[in-house]
């Protein structure tokens, strides 16, 4: 059954006549005329009688009528819901990320995502394991993480954002801070914290110190989450290398001082992964522009080292 043909219906129930509701559909009356008659033959029904006052819909135009406004109120819901998946102005997308860039950078992302697309719908999944698998495997549209050198060569493709990079960080009066330029061997002796030795960045500072000729500092104190060595570094003499990403928040306030270490070892490129060769959707669009445009917005203020 043609939809048309049932716009075509209701409109003549409404205005009563077939001039009428031509004039509203813009269509000359014999084209209408037409399309009730064919609506009428694959039905084997008559749907309107004429009388003194217009065209008076039958028994079975009546009870037409409640499914012609139902089918036709549908239609043009499906029709907005594909303009607006054609947009990007609609959708869902599901976006994973280690904690620290889940926490750090896409919350900016989103808040800026949901005001120009508030019907758009983004659901955050935070993890550090698995990542690049479970995306291969098609259990979420995009991942935004650390580019490490072990990424997957097959299946999928990387799209830089920005370079967030590990630093050297103290509490904001801490006798070192008041230097403006600090030798590493100056560090040698310092009290340290680190992440634990099997994490990318604790074997980053380990070559550091290596090509530099100098002993890695002993650590005291070791662990795998990041705001526990903040936590201590915060209230003691202690000092340690961390993302900078992570301590944004603590510079902006004064509570901690970075030095940034002039290395690429240090340097930490934070980017985009997708599966590769399959379409990006409008939706899926909106989020990468925003979060490049965020990207280039990022700057680095710190004393090097």
């Amino acid at each position: 059954m043609d939809l048309r043909h049932l716009r075509n219906m209701l409109a003549v129930i409404e205005e009563g006549s077939l001039g009428k509701a031509a004039r509203r559909l813009n269509v000359s009356q014999p084209a209408l005329t037409k399309s009730i008659q064919r609506l009428e033959e694959q039905l084997g029904v008559r749907l309107f009688e004429r009388d003194s006052r217009g065209m008076k819909p039958t028994l079975y135009a009546d009870s037409l009528k409640g499914y012609a406004k139902a089918a036709s109120v549908g239609m043009a819901e499906a029709e907005s819901r594909i303009r607006g998946l054609r947009d990007g102005t609609e959708g869902f997308i599901r976006i994973a990320a280690p904690p620290l860039i889940a926490t750090e950078f896409l919350p900016n992302v989103l808040v800026r995502l949901a005001a120009e697309r508030p019907n758009l719908q983004a659901q955050i999944v935070s993890q550090n394991k698995n990542l690049f698998t479970d995306l291969l495997e098609g259990q979420f549209n995009v991942v935004v993480a650390m580019l490490y050198d072990e990424f997957p060569s097959e299946g999928l493709t990387k799209h830089w954002l920005f370079d967030d990079r590990l630093v050297l960080v103290m509490r904001a009066d801490h006798p070192l801070a008041a230097q403006r330029k600090l030798e590493l061997k100056d560090l040698v002796d310092e009290k340290w914290v680190f992440t634990s030795a099997d994490t990318w960045s604790n074997r980053r500072v380990r070559l550091y110190f290596e090509q530099s000729g100098l002993p890695l500092p002993k650590a005291r104190m070791e662990s795998r989450n990041p705001e526990i060595l903040k936590s201590v570094i915060k209230i003691s003499d202690y000092v340690g290398v961390v993302s900078r990403l992570g301590v944004e928040s603590e510079l902006a306030n004064q509570s901690l001082k970075s030095i940034e270490i002039n290395s690429l070892l240090m340097q930490r490129p934070i980017g985009i992964v997708l599966r590769e060769g399959e379409p990006i959707s409008p939706a899926l669009k909106a989020f990468i522009s925003i979060a490049e445009d965020l990207g280039k917005k990022r700057s680095d203020h710190s004393f090097l080292l």
